[in-house]
């Protein structure tokens, strides 16, 4: 890895996600081999300061399904899987606690990777980035890498520069191949082209009833809501991928937006409970932090509530041109909530102040 930081600092930190709480317990264990390393906590790792760095590292899956790594019979799915550079180039050094409910605690810079992958004859492997032969992947101006080997089936098609895939290892795809190239060109149009040349469904056969987004790469557990849960991840690739944030400290910047963007292409919107639990109530902005507290309204508050919020500035159309507008001036960076309040507030006066009921906050 090579980084050249845009502020003084004398030391890298790498967070270790696969070492967070519930991870741990289920046997996931990423460990690293470099001299001269601190480890203040399992997620942490703090070098001192150089321009270039290698190292070599070891991931052991967990025993079940319950975070982002996990095998299915003879494959495996990876996600935030690999050390991650934590840097935000307004705040520095990102080093809020894992959440202990779900994998929402990464917040790392736009980056090129390069991923070489040694799979036996007969497995198929998919990754983030462009598909180089060979196992070799190259992606530009990723926040993270997802990786999937298994003995896949795989459906493509190419649609306005963008090749659209979907792999299987059982059963069909069904309707999945279309509803990803429709959902890319319906958030495209809203928020600008869909600025790889790559996009890939992954379904894997552990997974049922919900989906994990990564840039280029999506998976996909089949279920009943399949048009659902490809809009909402689909709509990923803009809000968290493109467009990135602090997901311990600001998970509505990315799963409300998601949420909303599923919406504009036509998956229907949570359900809406009036009143609301008090837990989830006026606490669309709070952190993974409040949400470890309160884990079983945190769908409901950040998803639900969050959509609800920006509905109620009574303009649809307005949030839209604010996001289109927040997406451009802020791709490939981290954002804040300011800076999508900054947008809402040019197009629709007093937009903050309304979304301050909603415990949205800068």
């Amino acid at each position: 890895m090579t980084f050249t930081p845009n502020r003084p600092t004398n030391r890298l930190v790498f967070r270790l996600w696969p070492n967070g709480p519930r991870e741990l317990r289920s046997g996931s264990l990423l460990t690293v081999d470099v001299p001269h390393a601190q480890r203040p906590n399992p997620t942490t790792l703090v070098l001192p300061r150089r321009r270039t760095v290698s190292f070599t590292w070891r991931l052991r899956l967990p025993k079940d399904h319950v975070d982002r790594n996990a095998r299915f019979g003879d494959g495996l799915r990876l996600g935030t899987f690999l050390p991650l550079l934590a840097w935000d180039a307004r705040r520095g050094w990102l080093l809020d606690p894992p959440s202990r409910i779900l994998a929402e605690s990464a917040g790392t810079p736009a980056a090129d990777f390069d991923l070489r992958v040694h799979a036996p004859p007969g497995y198929r492997v998919l990754a983030t980035g462009d598909s180089l032969g060979a196992g070799r992947f190259r992606a530009r101006a990723v926040r993270d890498i997802a990786l999937a080997v298994g003995r896949f089936h795989v459906r493509s098609v190419r649609d306005r520069g963008v090749t659209v895939r979907v792999a299987w290892i059982r059963g069909t795809p069904g309707a999945l191949l279309s509803d990803a190239r429709r959902a890319l060109r319906g958030l495209s149009t809203r928020y600008g082209a869909y600025p790889w040349r790559s996009y890939t469904i992954v379904i894997p056969p552990d997974l049922h009833e919900v989906g994990i987004e990564y840039p280029m790469l999506s998976y996909v557990g089949r279920s009943n809501f399949d048009r659902l849960i490809v809009d909402h991840e689909t709509g990923h690739q803009w809000f968290y991928s493109l467009v990135g944030n602090d997901q311990a400290r600001n998970p509505w910047l990315d799963e409300t937006l998601a949420t909303w963007a599923q919406t504009r292409v036509g998956s229907p919107e949570p359900p809406l409970q009036r009143p609301p639990p008090s837990a989830a109530a006026k606490h669309v902005g709070s952190p993974m932090t409040y949400w470890d507290r309160h884990a079983n309204w945190y769908f409901y508050g950040v998803y639900g509530e969050g959509l609800h919020a920006l509905k109620s500035l009574g303009n649809d159309a307005g949030v839209e041109c604010a996001l289109r507008n927040y997406v451009a001036r802020r791709a490939y960076s981290i954002a804040q909530p300011g800076d999508l309040l900054d947008e809402l507030n040019r197009v629709i006066p007093d937009a903050e102040r309304r979304l301050r009921l909603w415990g949205i906050h800068r």
